[in-house]
């Protein structure tokens, strides 16, 4: 059953990354995009996608319960917080002047600052829920933002 599982996550992990690469060539991120600065906070801008599917990778390898339930739970909805609130920092077309860039790159890492420092001390708690085995599980496949 151990495998079954891993099959799974591995191909959620593939369907992932397709969606993100799809998100960030219809944003015109990556390199060779033309977009100089804009490329970078594409990034920043898919860091909340990262962390949802981080979240729902734990629920499927941790198998988290009780006070570990609890604790996810209120990880995620924060992180849903997060997530809307990215999208809003991201949203519209990209600056075409170097000013406005630095400034929109600044809006969106006042957002990113601000949801991590929320973020923070839920995921310390609910990784203080956890065992060993499931510390190891959860390291190897959460994507947090910054990282």
């Amino acid at each position: 059953m151990k495998n079954a599982s891993r099959c799974l996550v591995v191909g959620v992990v593939i369907l992932s990354a397709a969606a993100l690469a799809t998100v960030a060539l219809a944003r015109g991120g990556g390199r060779g995009g033309g977009r100089g600065l804009g490329a970078a906070s594409g990034n920043l801008c898919l860091s909340s996608t990262l962390l949802d599917i981080s979240l729902s990778r734990i629920d499927l390898m941790v198998k988290p319960s009780g006070s570990q339930k609890a604790a996810l739970d209120e990880l995620k909805k924060v992180a849903k917080d997060y997530s809307d609130t990215m999208t809003r920092a991201c949203a519209g077309d990209s600056p075409t002047d170097v000013p406005a860039k630095l400034a929109a790159s600044e809006k969106r890492l006042d957002a990113a600052l601000t949801g991590v420092r929320k973020l923070k001390p839920l995921a310390e708690k609910f990784y203080a829920t956890l065992n060993d085995e499931q510390k190891g599980e959860a390291n190897l496949f959460v994507e947090l933002p910054g990282l």
